[in-house]
């Protein structure tokens, strides 16, 4: 029965993915669906690749360990994107661009532009690698297969999403996930409830610290958190892949922000789930405690519905972070070197090097997942998002807020001084955590490029 209920909803987000797809005929529509995407369409996308492994088995995962601070994903994610909603979508939108190094290219040339791209693929591949550490555990979890038997697994259904029909499909299968896992840890928490593990009961029952601290694992690696969720909400291609996706400025706009607010209530009730499960004294791999929640609590039938739904948010995510990698990899490096394609057989070329792009990272993210197995989900996510926006952040909302103002040897420099000092930052030891630092560097260098230009313009006779 728990078999059947999982391979029904797996089914029916299949058949909704392809048929909410339509007829693929250019890149265009693969990458950026046309640039058709209503104000519902653009959150489902931004969802649909931010609420996956990490927001879900992560946070539990966390939460199981450490207690709120599991909380810093998704309420950081939503921060992020208010910001992102707020001042930058319309800017983003208006552009008309695809690719985030496409609008640096637009503002500091090519240099800057390669530097960010080569970051954030890393960092968004790292991301993709988190996905298949959540997809191991809850295939592990529930069926008699080993780590590499899981891979393939979660491999083969990464692809049948995407081949299903890239962005287009999507945003469609983005909406729909974010109803279903509402509705899973909604009924989860309910559960928690029923079996005696009020809040109240929970406070007491648990130490206070880390369990009930915003700042459970150190104040400077949950600040840390917080900051790498909101540049890297800034600066991953899928997420703003959203954006440029949008029908107008507006759907953008909106689209962003609903994405803002549907965002840290689920990380909530998955922080409750874990410190149930805490209080309850199961001991358990933490990665696996979200699955033995609902294999433990749920008719089979309910259960395995509730399973799929958890494993069909990890594949989304999963599928939409490789496919903003290699929208990058076609977009950024192979069309640069083969823009003199005939119009016809070149967009059919694009299509055909964009899936086979797409493969090429599912299955390199595989192999690391294998090598990466039985580590901390978020940790992965927060250092991927840190990777993806330490040296771009600043020169991106200069790009936006002012753009012309920052020179680009300056904001080359900003971004390859974030990139380099976060790297290598560990070596020194001083403390300071290297996102902080990496961030810093970069910042100094946008700073003083702005105001050398400001104080090299001639200031009119008569004038102070």
């Amino acid at each position: 029965m728990f078999v059947a209920g999982a391979i029904s909803l797996l089914t029916l987000f299949i058949i909704l993915g392809t048929r909410g797809s339509g007829k693929i005929q250019t890149s265009s529509d693969y990458m950026v669906a046309g640039r058709k995407a209503s104000s519902s369409s653009v959150s489902g996308i931004i969802l649909g690749a931010l609420v996956g492994g990490a927001s879900t088995v992560g946070t539990v995962q966390m939460a199981y360990e450490y207690g709120l601070s599991a909380w810093w994903f998704t309420l950081g994610a939503g921060l992020g994107c208010l910001l992102l909603g707020t001042w930058f979508a319309k800017p983003l939108r208006e552009s008309g661009l695809e690719t985030i190094p496409e609008f640096l290219k637009k503002n500091y040339g090519p240099s800057a532009s390669l530097a960010s791209m080569l970051a954030s693929t890393i960092g968004t591949f790292i991301s993709v690698v988190a996905q298949f550490l959540a997809g191991i555990a809850l295939f592990m979890s529930i069926f008699p297969v080993n780590s590499i038997e899981a891979v393939l697994i979660v491999t083969s259904l990464i692809l049948v999403f995407i081949y299903s029909g890239g962005l287009k499909s999507y945003s469609r299968i983005g909406q729909a996930k974010i109803l279903l896992l509402y509705c899973i840890l909604i009924l989860s928490s309910f559960v928690a409830v029923s079996n005696g593990h009020g809040p109240m009961v929970l406070s007491k029952g648990l130490p206070s610290f880390p369990f009930f601290s915003i700042w459970g694992r150190g104040l400077s690696k949950d600040l840390g958190a917080l900051v790498s969720m909101i540049i890297g909400v800034f600066c991953t291609q899928i997420y703003i892949q959203g954006i440029f996706a949008a029908s107008s400025s507006e759907s953008a706009r909106k689209g962003v922000l609903m994405a803002a607010f549907l965002m840290p209530p689920l990380g909530l009730l998955g922080v409750y789930v874990g410190l149930s499960l805490r209080y309850s004294g199961v001991i358990i791999n933490p990665a696996q405690a979200l699955p033995f929640f609902i294999t433990n609590n749920f008719h089979p039938l309910v259960a395995g519905v509730m399973w799929c739904g958890i494993v069909i948010t990890v594949i989304g995510t999963a599928a939409g972070l490789s496919l903003g990698i290699a929208t990058n990899l076609v977009r950024d490096i192979y069309m640069q070197k083969r823009s003199g394609l005939n119009r016809v057989s070149g967009e059919n070329n694009l299509l055909h090097i964009s899936r086979v792009a797409v493969t090429c990272v599912v299955i390199l993210a595989a192999v690391f997942g294998c090598i990466a197995d039985k580590s901390m989900i978020l940790q992965w996510s927060y250092l991927s998002m840190g990777l993806r926006g330490v040296g771009t952040f600043f020169p991106l909302v200069v790009s936006i807020l002012l753009p012309g103002i920052l020179p680009r040897k300056w904001a080359f420099s900003g971004i390859l001084g974030g990139i380099l000092t976060l790297v290598t930052w560990p070596v020194f030891k001083t403390g300071i955590p290297p996102l902080f630092a990496g961030l810093g560097v970069s910042g100094l260098f946008v700073i003083y490029g702005c105001f050398s230009v400001l104080m090299n313009k001639k200031i009119p006779t008569g004038k102070s």
